[in-house]
C-alpha cells in the first residue's frame, strides 16, 4: 500500500467512530447512528485534519505515481479547507437555512419507512438517537459562543441572527402539530405491536427534543448573535476558498458575474419575445412567463402527480444520455424520486449512504399551499439536481473502484459538486434534453439566478460598489435589492427570493461555487477540444475529467489542465 493510501486508511479509522458515514466507507455497520456534532469531537476533529494534512505534506509528490497524486492533492486541499473553516468559525457555528447538522439530523428520517426487521430497528437507533445528538450540537453552539468571546474564531462564535431566527423558524415548522408533525409522520409498513409502541414514544421524545432546541436557539442564541449579517473581505476570502478549493480573485469573479448576468438577461428577453411574439423590452420576459402561466402547460399538480412527472423525466434523461456523452454505472437509475410540502420550496439531492442502507434521493419540496408546479420552470433544477448533475456525478465517483473510499464517499467539496451541476444544466441543452422553448426559458432564468449569487453574495458580505449596468440603478448593496434581482430577473417567487438571501448570508462564498466550478469545467473541456482536434470525443472527456474524482477547484485545474 502507498503511503497516500495508508495515510486516508487511518484517517477514515479516526473518523468512523464519529461520523457513520466513514464507518460505512470502511464496510463497518453504521445505519443506527446519527453523526457526533459535540463541542469534543469538534476540537478533536480540527487537530486531526492538521495533523494528517501535514503529514502529506510531508511526502514528495514527485514520488508518487499517477494513480496516487490526484488522491494527495485532493485530501490535502480538503483538510487545509476545513481547517481553515473552522478557524473562522463557520463550522463551529453553523446555522443556516439549508445543510447544517440541524438539517442533517432531521434528513436521516427523509422519506423513511420502519419496517418489522434489522433496518426499521436501526431507524429506531437513530430516533432514540436524537435528543443526545441535539443536545450535543447545542453543547457545541455554546461553546463555539465562548470560544469565539474569547477571540477564537476570525469570524466570531455565533452566526447572525438572521440565521438563528430562520433556523428556528424551520425547526417550528418541522414539528407543527397542525403541520407537518414530522416525526409523528414517519411511515411504517408491517410493524408489530412492539415496534410500534416503541416508535410513537421516540417519535415524541425527538420532537420533543427539536421543540426545547427551538427554544434554545430563540431564548439564549440569539441574544448571543450579531445583527450584522456580513462577514466582510478578510473571513469572506476565507470561506469562499474553502468551498470552492482554489485561490480565488474576488474582484475578476465579481466582473464575470456581471457580464454574465447581462448576457443572461439579454439572452431571457429574446427568448422570451419569440415566446409572446411582443418586442424585447424590460417587462417581456415577465409577460411570457404569466402567459405560460396562465395556459397551465406543463402544469402538474399535487405530491403523486409531480412525483411520477419527477421519476419519467429521470429516466428518459437516464436512456438518453447513455453510451452517448457517459458510459453511465448500471444501478443510476436506482434514485427515488421524492415529493414532499416544505417551507422552503427547493429542489435538492441526497446521496445514498456508502453502505447501501438508504439510496439516493431527488427531493422536489414544494412550498406549502401551492396547487400547481410548471414543469418548465423546473426542469433545469432536475438535470441540476439528477442526471446529467448531482446524481450522475455521485453515481460515476462512486462506482470508480480505482479511488479510494475517502474519496469516493467523504470528499466534498462545492466548487467540484456545484460546479459540474451548474455545468450539466447547458450539457443538457446541448444533448437535447430542454425540449421546448419554455424550458429553454426557464433554463436561462435557472442561469440567471446563478449569476445573481455571485454579484449578491460577494456585494453583501464586502460592499463591493455596483457598477453601471442596464440592470440596476442602484449603487449600493442591500438584501431587498438582492431579494428584486432574484425576483424581477430570475423570475423567482418571493419566498424563494428571501431564502436565498437568507442561505447567502449563512454560507458566505458557497454561491460562488456553481458559475466558477462550471466555468472550469467549460473552459477544461474547450482545452482538451482545441489539443485533440478531430480526435477529442464528450464521452470520453467526461469518462477521464470524472475519474479522477471529487477534489477541489485548484488541484482539479491542474488535473484537467495538466499544470501538474
Amino acid at each position: 500500500m502507498s503511503a497516500v493510501r495508508e495515510i486516508a486508511d487511518r484517517y477514515l479509522a479516526a473518523l468512523a467512530p464519529h461520523e457513520p458515514a466513514a464507518a460505512q466507507a470502511l464496510g463497518r455497520p453504521a445505519a443506527d447512528r446519527l453523526q457526533d456534532f459535540s463541542p469534543e469531537w469538534a476540537e478533536a476533529r480540527r487537530a486531526l485534519d492538521a495533523a494528517v494534512a501535514d503529514e502529506l505534506r510531508a511526502i514528495d509528490r514527485t514520488t508518487l505515481d499517477a494513480a496516487d497524486r490526484p488522491l494527495h492533492a485532493a485530501m490535502l486541499e480538503r483538510l487545509d479547507s476545513d481547517v481553515s473553516l473552522f478557524d473562522t468559525g463557520f463550522t463551529p457555528r453553523l446555522l443556516a437555512p439549508l445543510a447544517t447538522p440541524v438539517h442533517f439530523i432531521r434528513e436521516a428520517f427523509d422519506d423513511t419507512v420502519v419496517t418489522p426487521d434489522a433496518a426499521g430497528d436501526a431507524v429506531l437507533a437513530r430516533l432514540a438517537a436524537v435528543p443526545s445528538t441535539l443536545d450535543d450540537l447545542r453543547r457545541r453552539l455554546e461553546w463555539s459562543r465562548d470560544q469565539g468571546e474569547l477571540g477564537r474564531f476570525s469570524g466570531g462564535g455565533v452566526a447572525g441572527l438572521t440565521q438563528v431566527t430562520v433556523v428556528a423558524d424551520q425547526i417550528a415548522s418541522w414539528i407543527d402539530p397542525d403541520g407537518m408533525d414530522y416525526f409523528g409522520s414517519l411511515r411504517t409498513q408491517g410493524l408489530d405491536a412492539a415496534r410500534a409502541t416503541r416508535l410513537v414514544a421516540l417519535a415524541a421524545d425527538a420532537t420533543a427534543a427539536f421543540a426545547a432546541f427551538e427554544s434554545f436557539l430563540r431564548s439564549e442564541l440569539a441574544a448571543s448573535a450579531p445583527t450584522e449579517d456580513a462577514v466582510g473581505e478578510e473571513v469572506y476570502q476565507a470561506t469562499a476558498r474553502a468551498f470552492l478549493g482554489s485561490d480565488l480573485d474576488l474582484d475578476d469573479i465579481y466582473a464575470y458575474g456581471w457580464s454574465e448576468l447581462e448576457r443572461l438577461v439579454a439572452e431571457s428577453r429574446r427568448i422570451a419575445s419569440e415566446l409572446t411574439g411582443t418586442p424585447v423590452d424590460p417587462d417581456v420576459v415577465r409577460r411570457a412567463v404569466a402567459a405560460l402561466e396562465a395556459s397551465g402547460d406543463q402544469s402538474l399538480s399535487g405530491q403523486d402527480e409531480i412525483a411520477a412527472w419527477l421519476r419519467a423525466r429521470v429516466d428518459q434523461t437516464i436512456a438518453q444520455l447513455d453510451g452517448t456523452a457517459f458510459d453511465l454505472p448500471a444501478d443510476i437509475g436506482e434514485v427515488e424520486c421524492v415529493v414532499t410540502e416544505a417551507a422552503s420550496g427547493v429542489v435538492y439531492y441526497l446521496p445514498g449512504a456508502p453502505d447501501g442502507s438508504s439510496r439516493s434521493k431527488i427531493v422536489w419540496t414544494i412550498p406549502r399551499g401551492l396547487s400547481s408546479i410548471a414543469t418548465w420552470h423546473e426542469v433545469t433544477s432536475v438535470h441540476h439536481e439528477g442526471v446529467p448533475g448531482h446524481h450522475l456525478e455521485h453515481s460515476i465517483n462512486r462506482a470508480n473502484a480505482s479511488l479510494h473510499p475517502w474519496q469516493r464517499y467523504l470528499c466534498e467539496v462545492h466548487g467540484y459538486a456545484e460546479g459540474w451541476a451548474h455545468y450539466s444544466e447547458g450539457l443538457a441543452d446541448e444533448l437535447g434534453l430542454i425540449r421546448s422553448p419554455a424550458e429553454r426559458l426557464g433554463m436561462v432564468l435557472g442561469q440567471i439566478w446563478r449569476s445573481v449569487r455571485i454579484v449578491a453574495d460577494l456585494g453583501l458580505h464586502t460592499g463591493r460598489a455596483i457598477p453601471a449596468t442596464t440592470i440596476a440603478d442602484a449603487t449600493a448593496w442591500t438584501p431587498e435589492l438582492a431579494g428584486s434581482f432574484l425576483r424581477d430577473l430570475a423570475m423567482t417567487d418571493a419566498h424563494t427570493a428571501k431564502f436565498e438571501v437568507d442561505r447567502y448570508f449563512g454560507w458566505p462564498g458557497q454561491a460562488l461555487a456553481f458559475k466558477v466550478g462550471a466555468k472550469l469545467w467549460r473552459d477544461a473541456r474547450e482545452q482538451s477540444r482545441q489539443r485533440l482536434g478531430a480526435g477529442f470525443d464528450l464521452k470520453s472527456f467526461h469518462r477521464d475529467a470524472l475519474g479522477a474524482g471529487p477534489m477541489g477547484l485548484g488541484p482539479l485545474r491542474s488535473t484537467l489542465l495538466g499544470d501538474r
